[in-house]
């Protein structure tokens, strides 16, 4: 009998266990709040910002008068891929932080964002944190007029160089995208280095400005040229550390990863391509599903108020969205940061449409992984040799310009609905942009045409410079 009451009480202490692990484990499939024995509040945040920001504000938040305050004991961060977002929103995630405004207008298109209605963080509105910034809204108001995101902090985007590797090379400093797309940065092996954008929020985000800045069809002219002089990485920081090593001379990056960059290597600095950029609002939102909004919009206001001093870190060096934070001891040590934040303002950008971004993001991102990484190889080797035969005078200008249009031209593909041959512009890619993540055969039998497509093309400009 004893032996029966002391196994009940060893599997009732491992369930208690498990139990423990499941909702408050860094891999849980749930989003479910769990709870410490005092009853406190555990806040899941769905994010994609890195370990170290993290780590950060769990640290400095826990130790704050707002956090005793609402009773939070606990942050658990959940970073996932934005494709898991909307099931982890379902089960019960309470905040959205970090991941650029096209995730966040998306989420909020869908109705997995709630109205942030906290006095104390509306009153910021207007006041500590200005609604636009150099054209491009740090809000997200809805037609009720209610706000569903704020932007936490500033992004810029642009390419961040490597000095000496320019110098070894003997290549100039580029200052516009059209530099990096050029036959100047036509080299073996690649010296510019991108990151595929379904892998990459920062890159996705670039390659819709470019295709804004130039126009659709221009843009993609442009993008082939920057990926045909390009080495692919899967992660935004990988190209950030490629140029820090002195791997390859420019990487397309955000800001703070430039920033970062010029900080471990002084031989780095960050260019914002003037009259080709935009400033971004970096997002934190309330999710529609939250199991405490109230402790939760508690968490957003001291994201956006004491918060701000995680961005100053040395190891994170982003540039804040309230610029009282410089007025802080902390921030008077970051004279850098407030300089950029000051020249970020002063950032002649393009006037951006975020709806117009969305309404393709799907179709851009999967047609570029495509005909630009998948095929990458086959469209560095035609570049590169049409480029040197040019320049060996092997081929003639008018030869050259005929192949260079050639490899730049819209593929021409297979609709797998009518059958018909067709290319991919703007009004494809919005018509066929959400049919994408739903339909996944749809997909898969697209990309394939297109990986196919792209490859014959460039292959066949390569014989032609061979031949």
């Amino acid at each position: 009998m004893k032996k029966g009451i002391a196994l009940s009480l060893v599997l009732l202490f491992l369930v208690s266990i498990v139990s423990g692990c499941i909702g408050g484990g860094e891999q849980s499939t749930t989003a479910t709040s769990t709870s410490k024995p005092s009853g406190g509040i555990t806040l899941i945040v769905l994010t994609r910002h890195d370990t170290t920001i993290q780590m950060l504000a769990k640290e400095a938040f826990l130790k704050s008068d707002i956090a005793k305050k609402y009773n939070i004991v606990n942050i658990k961060f959940i970073k996932a891929p934005d494709s898991q977002w909307p099931a982890l929103i379902k089960r019960g995630a309470d905040i959205g932080w970090g991941g650029g405004p096209t995730l966040f207008d998306d989420l909020f298109k869908q109705g997995y964002l709630a109205p942030i209605t906290d006095e104390k963080v509306l009153g910021l509105l207007g006041t500590q944190i200005k609604e636009d910034i150099a054209g491009m809204p740090m809000v997200r108001k809805g037609k009720d007029g209610k706000v569903y995101w704020i932007a936490a902090a500033l992004s810029s985007f642009g390419f961040t160089v490597n000095k000496d590797v320019l110098k070894r090379w003997n290549l100039p400093m580029p200052e516009k995208w059209e530099d990096i797309a050029s036959e100047t940065f036509a080299l073996d092996p690649p010296q510019v280095g991108i990151a595929d954008p379904t892998r990459s929020t920062s890159n996705t985000r670039i390659y819709q400005i470019i295709l804004q800045a130039f126009g659709w069809d221009e843009g993609w002219k442009v993008l082939t040229i920057i990926a045909a002089n390009s080495k692919i990485y899967d992660a935004s920081d990988a190209v950030r550390e490629a140029v820090i090593a002195g791997d390859i001379a420019v990487g397309n990056t955000i800001d703070f990863y430039g920033y970062t960059a010029m900080k471990l290597n002084p031989a780095c600095i960050y260019i914002i391509p003037k009259g080709e950029s935009i400033i971004n609002g970096d997002p934190i939102a309330l999710l529609k599903n939250s199991q405490h909004p109230e402790a939760a919009q508690a968490f957003i206001y001291w994201v956006l108020t004491d918060g701000q001093k995680i961005w100053l870190n040395e190891d994170v060096n982003r540039l804040p969205v309230n610029p009282a934070v410089f007025d802080t001891p902390e921030g008077q040590k970051r004279p850098d940061l407030k300089k950029a934040y000051e020249l970020a303002l002063q950032t002649q950008g393009i006037q951006f449409d975020d709806a117009r971004a969305l309404a393709t993001v799907y179709a851009m991102q999967f047609y570029f992984k495509a005909t630009l990484v998948d095929a990458n190889q086959e469209l560095h080797r035609a570049w590169v040799a049409l480029v040197q035969a040019y320049k060996q005078g092997k081929i003639s200008k008018d030869k050259y310009e005929q192949l260079k249009a050639q490899l730049l031209a819209p593929i021409q593909f297979k609709d797998p609905d009518t059958g018909k041959m067709v290319t991919f512009t703007e009004d494809y890619a919005k018509k066929i942009n959400e049919r994408l993540i739903k339909d996944p055969g749809f997909k898969d039998t697209l990309m394939q045409e297109w990986r196919d497509a792209a490859r014959a093309k460039y292959n066949k400009v390569l014989s032609e410079v061979q031949g």
